[in-house]
Protein backbone atom coordinates (compact mmCIF):
# COMPACT_ATOMS: atom_id res chain seq x y z
CA UNK A 1 0.00 0.00 0.00
CA UNK A 2 2.89 2.32 0.77
CA UNK A 3 4.28 1.86 -2.39
CA UNK A 4 1.40 2.35 -4.38
CA UNK A 5 0.35 5.33 -2.43
CA UNK A 6 4.55 6.41 -3.47
CA UNK A 7 3.77 5.87 -7.00
CA UNK A 8 0.66 7.96 -7.29
CA UNK A 9 2.27 11.06 -5.79
CA UNK A 10 5.16 10.77 -8.59
CA UNK A 11 2.76 10.48 -10.87
CA UNK A 12 0.37 13.34 -9.93
CA UNK A 13 3.68 15.33 -9.39
CA UNK A 14 5.11 14.59 -12.93
CA UNK A 15 1.65 15.58 -14.51
CA UNK A 16 1.70 18.65 -12.58
CA UNK A 17 4.99 20.01 -13.54
CA UNK A 18 4.08 18.61 -17.68
CA UNK A 19 1.23 20.77 -17.25
CA UNK A 20 3.23 23.72 -15.24
CA UNK A 21 5.53 23.67 -18.27
CA UNK A 22 3.39 23.70 -21.06
CA UNK A 23 1.31 26.36 -19.90
CA UNK A 24 4.69 28.17 -19.93
CA UNK A 25 5.30 27.22 -23.45
CA UNK A 26 2.17 28.96 -24.92
CA UNK A 27 2.50 31.89 -26.35
CA UNK A 28 0.48 34.76 -24.09
CA UNK A 29 -2.77 35.46 -26.39
CA UNK A 30 -2.56 39.60 -27.61
CA UNK A 31 -5.32 41.92 -25.81
CA UNK A 32 -6.46 44.70 -27.67
CA UNK A 33 -7.51 47.45 -25.29
CA UNK A 34 -7.48 50.96 -25.15
CA UNK A 35 -9.33 54.28 -23.49
CA UNK A 36 -9.53 57.91 -24.17
CA UNK A 37 -9.99 61.05 -22.77
CA UNK A 38 -11.12 64.67 -24.38
CA UNK A 39 -11.16 67.85 -23.10
CA UNK A 40 -12.89 71.75 -25.13
CA UNK A 41 -12.53 74.90 -25.22
CA UNK A 42 -14.99 77.52 -26.25
CA UNK A 43 -14.25 79.26 -29.38
CA UNK A 44 -17.03 81.13 -29.51
CA UNK A 45 -21.35 81.12 -28.07
CA UNK A 46 -21.85 78.41 -30.88
CA UNK A 47 -18.19 76.89 -30.96
CA UNK A 48 -16.16 74.33 -29.39
CA UNK A 49 -12.94 72.64 -30.31
CA UNK A 50 -12.17 69.37 -28.63
CA UNK A 51 -8.82 67.50 -28.05
CA UNK A 52 -8.58 63.83 -27.81
CA UNK A 53 -5.52 61.56 -26.23
CA UNK A 54 -5.57 57.90 -26.95
CA UNK A 55 -4.14 55.27 -24.61
CA UNK A 56 -3.45 52.22 -25.63
CA UNK A 57 -3.65 49.96 -22.51
CA UNK A 58 -3.69 46.68 -24.32
CA UNK A 59 -0.66 44.37 -25.54
CA UNK A 60 -1.02 44.92 -29.17
CA UNK A 61 -0.27 47.94 -31.50
CA UNK A 62 -3.14 50.46 -32.33
CA UNK A 63 -3.58 51.91 -35.90
CA UNK A 64 -7.02 53.17 -36.19
CA UNK A 65 -8.66 55.67 -33.54
CA UNK A 66 -12.66 55.98 -35.21
CA UNK A 67 -13.92 58.47 -32.83
CA UNK A 68 -18.01 58.77 -32.19
CA UNK A 69 -18.50 55.42 -34.51
CA UNK A 70 -19.40 51.82 -34.38
CA UNK A 71 -20.06 49.45 -37.54
CA UNK A 72 -22.76 51.19 -39.20
CA UNK A 73 -23.45 54.44 -36.96
CA UNK A 74 -22.20 57.27 -36.92
CA UNK A 75 -22.84 59.27 -34.11
CA UNK A 76 -22.40 63.55 -33.87
CA UNK A 77 -25.21 65.33 -34.85
CA UNK A 78 -23.29 68.08 -36.87
CA UNK A 79 -20.06 67.51 -39.66
CA UNK A 80 -16.83 68.41 -37.35
CA UNK A 81 -14.52 70.72 -38.63
CA UNK A 82 -11.17 72.17 -38.54
CA UNK A 83 -9.62 68.65 -37.84
CA UNK A 84 -5.85 68.09 -36.65
CA UNK A 85 -4.07 64.79 -36.84
CA UNK A 86 -1.22 63.44 -34.85
CA UNK A 87 2.13 63.50 -36.58
CA UNK A 88 2.36 59.83 -39.01
CA UNK A 89 -1.35 60.27 -38.85
CA UNK A 90 -4.45 61.51 -40.97
CA UNK A 91 -8.09 61.92 -40.41
CA UNK A 92 -11.63 61.79 -42.61
CA UNK A 93 -14.82 62.55 -41.82
CA UNK A 94 -17.50 59.59 -42.16
CA UNK A 95 -21.14 60.34 -42.70
CA UNK A 96 -23.94 57.45 -44.12
CA UNK A 97 -26.70 60.02 -45.35
CA UNK A 98 -29.39 62.14 -43.79
CA UNK A 99 -30.65 59.59 -41.34
CA UNK A 100 -26.78 58.90 -40.13
CA UNK A 101 -24.24 61.11 -38.19
CA UNK A 102 -20.83 62.39 -38.15
CA UNK A 103 -17.61 60.71 -37.43
CA UNK A 104 -14.01 60.95 -37.51
CA UNK A 105 -11.76 57.96 -38.67
CA UNK A 106 -8.24 58.49 -37.65
CA UNK A 107 -5.48 56.30 -39.34
CA UNK A 108 -2.22 55.94 -38.42
CA UNK A 109 0.40 56.02 -41.52
CA UNK A 110 3.80 53.97 -42.04
CA UNK A 111 5.42 53.35 -38.29
CA UNK A 112 3.23 55.27 -36.83
CA UNK A 113 1.24 52.95 -35.07
CA UNK A 114 0.44 53.61 -31.34
CA UNK A 115 2.51 51.17 -28.92
CA UNK A 116 1.06 49.13 -26.20
CA UNK A 117 1.60 51.07 -23.14
CA UNK A 118 1.40 54.99 -25.04
CA UNK A 119 -0.59 57.72 -25.13
CA UNK A 120 -0.98 59.67 -28.05
CA UNK A 121 -2.47 63.27 -28.33
CA UNK A 122 -2.87 65.67 -30.74
CA UNK A 123 -6.48 64.56 -31.80
CA UNK A 124 -8.38 67.74 -32.78
CA UNK A 125 -11.53 69.06 -34.26
CA UNK A 126 -14.17 71.61 -33.79
CA UNK A 127 -17.60 71.45 -33.33
CA UNK A 128 -20.87 73.35 -33.11
CA UNK A 129 -21.99 70.57 -30.49
CA UNK A 130 -21.56 71.48 -26.80
CA UNK A 131 -19.93 69.62 -24.43
CA UNK A 132 -22.88 68.58 -22.63
CA UNK A 133 -24.24 67.44 -26.34
CA UNK A 134 -20.62 65.85 -26.99
CA UNK A 135 -21.02 64.13 -23.70
CA UNK A 136 -24.95 62.76 -24.22
CA UNK A 137 -26.37 60.12 -26.27
CA UNK A 138 -26.80 60.45 -30.12
CA UNK A 139 -29.66 62.23 -31.29
CA UNK A 140 -29.40 59.92 -34.88
CA UNK A 141 -29.09 56.25 -32.26
CA UNK A 142 -30.78 57.35 -29.03
CA UNK A 143 -29.63 55.09 -26.11
CA UNK A 144 -25.69 55.38 -27.31
CA UNK A 145 -23.19 57.60 -26.29
CA UNK A 146 -22.01 59.98 -28.81
CA UNK A 147 -18.35 59.51 -28.08
CA UNK A 148 -19.06 55.76 -28.41
CA UNK A 149 -15.38 54.64 -30.21
CA UNK A 150 -13.53 52.21 -32.35
CA UNK A 151 -9.84 51.37 -32.46
CA UNK A 152 -8.12 48.64 -34.63
CA UNK A 153 -4.67 46.80 -34.08
CA UNK A 154 -3.84 48.42 -38.08
CA UNK A 155 -6.35 49.63 -40.39
CA UNK A 156 -9.89 50.07 -40.28
CA UNK A 157 -11.51 46.32 -40.11
CA UNK A 158 -7.99 44.57 -40.22
CA UNK A 159 -9.52 42.68 -37.07
CA UNK A 160 -12.30 42.53 -35.00
CA UNK A 161 -11.98 45.95 -33.14
CA UNK A 162 -12.31 47.08 -29.54
CA UNK A 163 -15.19 49.25 -28.76
CA UNK A 164 -14.72 52.13 -26.09
CA UNK A 165 -16.71 55.21 -25.09
CA UNK A 166 -14.22 58.29 -24.81
CA UNK A 167 -14.86 60.22 -21.46
CA UNK A 168 -14.26 63.81 -20.63
CA UNK A 169 -10.84 64.57 -19.01
CA UNK A 170 -11.35 65.34 -15.31
CA UNK A 171 -10.44 69.05 -14.55
CA UNK A 172 -7.94 69.61 -12.20
CA UNK A 173 -8.85 70.50 -8.81
CA UNK A 174 -7.25 74.07 -7.74
CA UNK A 175 -4.25 73.02 -5.72
CA UNK A 176 -4.04 74.64 -1.98
CA UNK A 177 -1.23 76.72 -2.55
CA UNK A 178 -2.99 78.80 -5.90
CA UNK A 179 -5.82 79.06 -3.01
CA UNK A 180 -3.11 80.97 -0.62
CA UNK A 181 -1.93 82.88 -3.46
CA UNK A 182 -5.80 84.22 -4.44
CA UNK A 183 -6.19 84.72 -0.58
CA UNK A 184 -3.47 86.97 -0.66
CA UNK A 185 -4.00 88.56 -3.08
CA UNK A 186 -7.83 89.54 -2.10
CA UNK A 187 -6.24 90.30 1.37
CA UNK A 188 -3.77 92.37 -0.64
CA UNK A 189 -6.68 94.20 -2.53
CA UNK A 190 -8.79 94.62 0.32
CA UNK A 191 -6.06 96.42 2.31
CA UNK A 192 -4.88 99.13 -0.84
CA UNK A 193 -8.71 99.69 -0.78
CA UNK A 194 -8.80 100.64 2.91
CA UNK A 195 -5.80 102.83 2.25
CA UNK A 196 -6.98 104.93 -0.80
CA UNK A 197 -9.99 105.40 1.31
CA UNK A 198 -7.80 106.95 4.72
CA UNK A 199 -6.16 109.08 2.62
CA UNK A 200 -9.15 110.28 0.56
Amino acid sequence: MKRSSSSQRRALGLAALTIACACAAAPAVASEAASATFSSTQLSSTSWQYSLSLNDTGTTDLGTFWFAWVPGKDFMSTAPSGIADPAGWGAITTNDGPADGFAIQWKAGSGALLAPGQTLSGFMFDSSMSPAQMMGDSTFFPGTPVTTTFVYQGAPFSDAGVELTVQAAAVPEPSSLALMGLGALLVGAGVARRRRARIA
